[in-house]
């Protein structure tokens, strides 16, 4: 069961933002994460109306803009505050494509930056800059990283 909370477009589609609901043990629909699930609208094959109302307060409404400042390729996950450093003498593409980044610190040959980021979508992009980023913090999403670079290395 889900909770929608806006119909996004990005990228040629549209999607369905929505908060994943399961019942609590007072009868009471909780959200399951703390973040929307995305769901591509062409790719729902059915639904079913079960007629159930959902109340939001102002103060925790789904805010579109803060949202998609934090998302990559509509693909959500934990959100978190990442540290990265960027092997490049302008720091402009990262600060572009990630609109909650800031400049830490400028050093000769790269700079650190940090941002506020979706998991999942995050790791796709990071990947394709390639040897020109190096994740800093958290230590889990640097793991990840690494998984995967050696997942991917075992490929070739």
């Amino acid at each position: 069961m889900i909770e929608p909370v806006a119909i996004l477009f990005s990228e040629y589609y549209f999607y369905l933002n929505a908060y994943i609901v399961e019942k609590d043990g007072k009868g009471r629909y909780v959200h399951k994460y703390d973040y929307p699930a995305i769901f591509r609208l062409n790719r729902i094959i059915s639904h079913k109306r079960l007629g159930e109302k959902f109340s939001v307060m102002y103060a925790s409404r789904f805010e579109e803009g803060e949202f998609r400042k934090r998302i990559q390729f509509m693909c959500t996950g934990k959100l978190m505050k990442m540290q990265l450093r960027f092997f490049c003498s302008n720091p402009e593409p990262i600060l572009d494509r990630l609109p909650t980044a800031r400049v830490v610190k400028k050093e000769d040959a790269s700079t650190i930056i940090e941002a506020e980021v979706y998991g999942k979508g995050i790791v796709m992009w990071l990947l394709s800059q390639g040897s020109n980023v190096e994740v800093l913090r958290p230590e889990s999403l640097r793991q990840e990283m690494k998984q995967k670079l050696l997942e991917m290395l075992d490929r070739y």
